[in-house]
């Protein structure tokens, strides 16, 4: 989906944007490969407990998040504000969690998502969303 940018000539998404959209796709293959491997393979879950929940959670999200890379690549506002909504609570979540309990991985991920809702946001033009500014 092409947008016009601020001086009216037609944009589409940024290379930025589309190896994000990449790297949330190829991580939501492996998030469903591992719902549907627990599946498949009922005693590949042996001993770990995982539950008829816990694998169609897996597999749902796994498949919410290949909407939303699907979603970034082709720039559509939706995905925008998806994403920026979920990293960005991703980001106050694990900084929380890290912060509480010192622990520097939760911490490093809210960081990681912290930097991924900035970049959203500043981005946003590509998707449609007006500046505040404006």
């Amino acid at each position: 989906m092409n947008v016009r940018s601020r001086d009216d000539r037609l944009t589409g998404t940024s290379v930025g944007v589309k190896l994000l959209a990449g790297i949330i796709g190829l991580c939501a293959f492996a998030i469903a490969g591992i719902g549907v491997v627990a599946v498949a393979d009922p005693s590949a879950g042996q001993g770990t407990g995982m539950a008829v929940p816990i694998i169609a959670f897996l597999v749902g999200l796994g498949l919410g998040m290949l909407a939303l890379a699907a979603g970034l690549w082709l720039g559509v506002s939706w995905a925008w504000t998806w994403g920026f909504i979920l990293y960005g609570g991703s980001s106050f979540g694990g900084l929380a969690a890290g912060i509480r309990t010192a622990d520097l991985p939760a911490l490093a991920g809210g960081v990681v998502s912290g930097l991924i809702a900035a970049y959203l946001y500043r981005q946003r033009e590509q998707f449609g969303i007006e500046s505040a500014d404006e």
